[in-house]
């Protein structure tokens, strides 16, 4: 059976700066003008291929474009092929996989029950780290 590889969004596929999401996530038109991760796009894709892959990212609740945004976002950098594969949820713990990669402990992180893959730590700096480990398991 195919293992299943949950991603966050905001800091591991699309790039944010945090000074600026602070100033502008209330912005219409701030999500879905930020630019992918370098290699971000071309992980998921890979991964998409080999693993059940989905994406599982919080919205902000105060800005109602926000949820539309990250839907089109996902369009236009992911494809046709992830439009389907995206959740939006303030508790990732309630999705059920093998992997999470993520760059926060928040939103139901600490409590998933597979591997969290800490995207931006030590260990999983960047997709490159990410993938020769992915790539390791069994």
């Amino acid at each position: 059976m195919m293992k299943t590889v949950l991603i966050d969004m905001d800091g591991v596929l699309v790039e944010l700066n945090s000074d600026r999401f602070k100033k502008e996530k209330l912005v219409k038109g701030f999500f879905l003008n930020n630019r992918p991760i370098p290699g971000a796009v071309q992980a998921f894709q890979y991964l998409n291929r080999i693993y059940d892959c989905h994406i599982v990212s919080t919205p902000v609740w105060d800005n109602p474009h926000c949820w539309m945004e990250k839907r089109m976002w996902v369009d236009k950098h992911l494809g046709g092929c992830a439009r389907k594969k995206l959740t939006l949820t303030h508790h990732k713990n309630y999705f059920k996989g093998d992997f999470l990669i993520d760059d926060s402990m928040q939103h139901g992180v600490k409590e998933f029950q597979g591997e969290h893959i800490h995207f931006g730590s030590f260990k999983f700096p960047n997709w490159v780290t990410v993938l020769s480990y992915l790539n390791q398991q069994p």
